[in-house]
């Protein structure tokens, strides 16, 4: 089986059968050989210390291999001394020419847009040096606009390579796939503000499965929720976790939701409907999930009991009370006190502090 090597889309390089070259470039994926900048050279493979095999078998530096590579010219303009340093009118300037930059950014940073890949080129040709040029780049909007995320808000540092960003958006997506999420750009803004705030892919994978865990192995009926409140119809656990990862939640959201569905599912498993935004208000109130589980279990009981004396009170009564709304407290207990006078059915409030938090039967 004879190997050639490929670019794929992505811009990696691999040896693939000879035979199947036809489907790789089906798929996006295109010769080595038959890269513009490879093309009309003798060379046949890119390596990854950054140099490539040419067809007779030696090796070069790959930004001097490509097509429109040139020689730097060297020094040109004028340089004057005289006796008089302060009077004399000293230049000298080097061109060491946009195809060169070219090539080196080609050849180094092979993973920047061509916008970048550009400014590199332009910038490299004023300096010749590749650390200059690459800081004169950073400063450029062109590299804002793709990696300005790559700079610590309250330092201005730089928090990590860009190279380096790119690997932790690959972890990144790797775990997304191992959950069954295919990747989309819709989380390239989440992974960037991880990547600012030094989520490091093993923790990132630490967070899918907390996540994970939590709702979807916890309260099934979470699915039917999540359906309900953004409209999924035929809702599956991937759905679920992409939707609570999604970009734009931040962490501190993300949390929040995960516990108003775990309260809206205490809910429905009881038999009550569910509303996200009152549920969510009632959880800012520091109405939880062991909160919820004790008043939804006992609470039709309980309204099964009120209706005998008729003081219309709803679930929302309930729910009010247990954080801490004196009126709907006040309404409870006397509605409890009724109903234990009028039979033998005992409810009360088990309190914590001054709130109620669940009911009891006996």
């Amino acid at each position: 089986m004879a190997l050639v090597q490929m670019r794929t889309p992505g811009g990696s390089y691999s040896d693939v059968d000879e035979e199947l070259v036809g489907d790789y470039q089906a798929d996006g994926w295109v010769l080595t050989t038959d890269l513009p900048e490879f093309q009309g050279t003798n060379v046949v493979k890119y390596n990854p210390d950054k140099t490539v095999t040419m067809s007779d078998g030696s090796s070069e530096e790959a930004y001097k291999a490509v097509n429109y590579y040139t020689e730097p010219s060297g020094p040109t303009g004028t340089v004057d001394t005289s006796s008089n340093g302060s009077d004399g009118d000293s230049s000298l300037s080097i061109d060491y020419g946009y195809g060169t930059g070219l090539a080196v950014a080609r050849g180094t940073f092979s993973f920047f847009p061509e916008a970048l890949i550009d400014e590199f080129a332009k910038n490299w040709a004023t300096t010749g040096v590749t650390a200059t040029a690459l800081a004169m780049t950073r400063q450029t909007q062109v590299w804002k606009d793709n990696f300005g995320y790559l700079t610590d808000p309250v330092s201005g540092a730089l928090v990590m390579s860009e190279l380096e960003a790119m690997s932790n958006k690959a972890s990144y997506r790797n775990t997304l796939s191992e959950y069954g999420i295919a990747y989309s750009e819709s989380f390239n803004k989440q992974f960037e503000q991880m990547i600012t705030n030094g989520v490091a892919p093993e923790e990132f994978d630490i967070r899918v499965a907390t996540v994970y865990d939590s709702v979807i192995d916890d309260i099934p009926q979470v699915a039917e929720l999540y359906a309900n409140q953004y409209g999924i119809e035929n809702v599956t656990n991937e759905i679920i976790l992409a939707g609570l990862i999604n970009p734009d939640i931040q962490d501190a959201i993300l949390n929040n939701e995960i516990s108003t569905l775990q309260i809206g599912a205490e809910a429905k498993a009881a038999g009550f409907d569910f509303n996200f935004d009152r549920t969510n208000r009632l959880r800012k109130a520091g109405f939880d999930r062991q909160t919820a589980k004790g008043l939804y279990g006992g609470a039709k009981t309980f309204l099964t009991q009120e209706q005998s004396i008729d003081r219309g009170l709803d679930i929302s009564d309930l729910e009010e009370s247990a954080i801490g709304n004196t009126e709907a407290m006040s309404a409870v207990a006397k509605a409890t006190n009724e109903a234990l006078a009028e039979s033998s059915f005992v409810a009360g409030s088990r309190k914590k502090g001054d709130k109620i938090t669940g009911l009891t039967t006996s």
